[in-house]
């Protein structure tokens, strides 16, 4: 089903109703604060719409996509997502703890203070998505890009990645001014070119890692 700017109502209906959402288009609708917590998205297109502060706690989405949405302040805590694209959406604050996420795609997104604290994230792409103060303490990261085509380099200044485990991971020419690498292990992640300065590598154990040049000299 689509449903547009009006028929936001209806959209909520549906999710009571169904527990989800399966092969629906959501455009245009303002729905803050929607409560899905525990819900099943399934091949899902959501545009332009409002659903910052909402509660997408332990909710399952797969093969659905996100784009130009208000996400802000969003619970995604212990939330499951596979094949999941988002685009264009504001994602400041959001609260992704203990997420797992798979074969994810965030693209030209704002999410400076969101947290990914204990999360766990493999093969995905951060792309053109501003990360600043985001938090991956605890994390474990498999195979995950972050780039920024349009700065020349990621944005991540003052990110927390302090315990956190990074196997295969790409900040390659990421600004880590400030960052915070305490207790971590990194598995093959390559920092060549990536800003460091003031960052916190104490207790961080680094194995088959690229560092920038020069790096601890």
């Amino acid at each position: 089903m689509e449903f547009m700017a009006h028929q936001a109502p209806m959209a909520l209906q549906r999710l009571k109703d169904q527990g989800g959402f399966n092969g629906d288009r959501i455009e245009s609708c303002a729905m803050p604060t929607v409560f899905a917590s525990g819900s099943d998205w399934l091949k899902t297109v959501v545009e332009k719409s409002d659903l910052a502060e909402g509660n997408f706690a332990s909710t399952r989405i797969r093969e659905t996509t996100f784009a130009h949405t208000l996400l802000r302040k969003a619970r995604l805590r212990a939330a499951r997502m596979e094949r999941v694209e988002i685009y264009f959406c504001d994602l400041n604050e959001i609260d992704a703890g203990q997420l797992s996420a798979r074969r994810i795609k965030i693209h030209g997104c704002e999410a400076m203070n969101a947290v990914f604290s204990g999360a766990q994230i493999a093969v995905a792409r951060f792309e053109d998505t501003k990360l600043y103060r985001a938090r991956f303490d605890g994390a474990l990261l498999v195979r995950v890009l972050f780039v920024d085509s349009r700065l020349g380099s990621a944005s991540m200044e003052k990110a927390d990645f302090s315990g956190a485990r990074l196997v295969d991971v790409s900040l390659r020419g990421a600004n880590l001014m400030g960052a915070s690498f305490a207790r971590a292990t990194l598995v093959g992640v390559d920092l060549r070119e990536a800003a460091l300065e003031s960052a916190d590598f104490s207790g961080c154990s680094a194995i088959g890692c690229h560092f920038p040049a020069g790096f601890g000299a």
